[in-house]
């Protein structure tokens, strides 16, 4: 069994710094999860390109809880892995 100093979830900008400044010290050991798997689609890397991704499998798909004040319509956040964080 392995043990850290600290574990952080999410990789994306905040994680990536938080963990570096974490590891400027050697003797402590981080361990950085993030879900998803690598980012191979073409798409993630060329910005004009992101749309297409949006409902593929990249897509988390989420959706706001409904809106009142828009006849309870649920309100589409587009996230996908690698781009968007």
């Amino acid at each position: 069994m392995t043990n850290y100093d600290y574990i952080i979830i999410g990789a994306g900008s905040a994680g990536c710094v938080v963990a570096n400044r974490l590891t400027e010290d050697s003797k402590t050991t981080v361990l950085l999860l993030e879900a998803g798997n690598p980012d191979t689609k073409p798409e993630i890397q060329i910005p004009a390109e992101c749309l297409k991704l949006l409902g593929s499998e990249v897509d988390w798909g989420y959706f706001s809880e409904p809106e009142p004040y828009l006849n309870n319509r649920k309100i589409y956040c587009p996230r996908t892995a690698g781009t968007w964080g």
